[in-house]
């Protein structure tokens, strides 16, 4: 099979990396600027750099369009009139509505676009940054009716070949659920950053005491603007919608603390946070259906993890996640393992325990 990546940074890095990793007689052409293009040959997530458009296309049997949403944008009427009649085209862009709406000017005569979101990345910028991975667990969402699925089916047996699990959405679907969980929770962490930072000019203790739960809920703070700017423009609609909601929110929240009766308010809106939290799929990039859990405790010494994971492999058992939730310096810590399915689970139970390992 012959695929087109245009765009060689986080995300089609580690698409060609994912890829070749799995198939490895893939042909995988790659087309942006020169350097990107020599990493990526250097790192092997492409065999070939193309000098043109025309050259990355030409034989593709599947694209993916990996650049900013208004890149995407110019890139569609170029890509639909230089591909083969049979290839089938796909972004990764952020938001979708526009991008889909777009393409339907150009992608006619059963030319196949199929909008694309991969809920995966990294705050990093560049194919430095590419993780064959990536993709591993990770929520892919694919704008495409019913109808359509029988037409992509090379598209998605790729993407179910590289651990993504496919989520069928409608673009308009797709960017109110993304303006939700992705978009806000983005401009939450740069407003908290900050209004920090602008505390912290006055008296350091701001930042100095910023840790825990300040610095995961800030992560993705670090995110690079020259990719939301596309992303708060394109869905500017969704997320002005959900701004308002939240604004909404939090005015309740302060007209609750002014008084000692309505701060009992805050008693049920953790319980209903904590259940709600506690019932999101806790190994699934993207928040997709759950895998199956085993929690393990390992002493801190050399070779306890390839102790751990070389029983499972014996066993024939995959891991499909693996987390350190806690650790503590030279005691010990605890794993969180992922697998496929409760029988799967309660198997690699059974051989934890027969190699000594504590099951919790």
């Amino acid at each position: 099979m012959n695929i087109s990546i245009i765009g060689l940074g986080v995300i089609g890095g580690s698409l060609g990396l994912a890829i070749k990793q799995i198939h490895p007689d893939y042909r995988i052409t790659g087309y942006d600027r020169s350097d990107p293009l020599r990493q990526a040959l250097q790192r092997g997530a492409i065999d070939f750099g193309a000098s043109s458009l025309s050259a990355a296309l030409h034989d593709a049997d599947i694209v993916f369009l990996c650049t900013p949403v208004s890149t995407i944008l110019t890139f569609l009427p170029q890509v639909a009139s230089l591909i083969k009649p049979s290839a089938i085209v796909t972004d990764v862009g952020s938001t979708k509505n526009e991008i889909v709406t777009a393409a339907k000017k150009y992608f006619r005569s059963k030319r196949i676009f199929v909008g694309g979101h991969p809920m995966a990345g990294s705050e990093g910028k560049g194919i430095d940054y590419a993780d064959a991975l990536m993709f591993q667990n990770a929520t892919y969402v694919l704008c495409v009716d019913e109808k359509q699925r029988k037409n992509i089916t090379a598209l998605t047996s790729l993407l179910h070949s590289i651990g993504a699990r496919v989520l069928f959405l409608s673009a308009k679907e797709h960017d109110a659920v993304a303006a939700a969980i992705s978009h806000l929770p983005q401009l939450i962490a740069v407003a908290m950053m900050n209004l920090a930072g602008k505390k912290n000019r006055k008296n350091p203790a701001f930042l100095q005491l910023a840790a825990g739960g300040f610095r995961d809920i800030t992560r993705i703070a670090s995110s690079p603007y020259e990719m939301w700017n596309d992303i708060l423009s394109s869905n500017a609609g969704e997320i002005r919608k959900v701004l308002r909601e939240f604004s909404s929110l939090l005015t309740r929240y302060e007209k609750d603390l002014r008084t000692p009766k309505a701060q009992s308010n805050f008693a049920r809106r953790f319980r209903e946070a904590k259940t709600l939290r506690d019932a999101i799929p806790k190994n699934s990039k993207g928040f997709l259906h759950p895998l199956f859990e085993v929690y393990v405790s390992v002493d801190d010494k050399p070779g306890v993890l390839s102790h751990l994971t070389t029983a499972l492999f014996k066993a024939k058992i995959n891991i499909k996640d693996i987390e350190l939730l806690k650790i503590r310096d030279g005691k010990g810590g605890t794993f969180r393992l992922s697998f496929d399915s409760r029988k799967e689970a309660e198997h690699a139970e059974h051989v934890l325990k027969e190699a000594k390992i504590k099951v919790l």
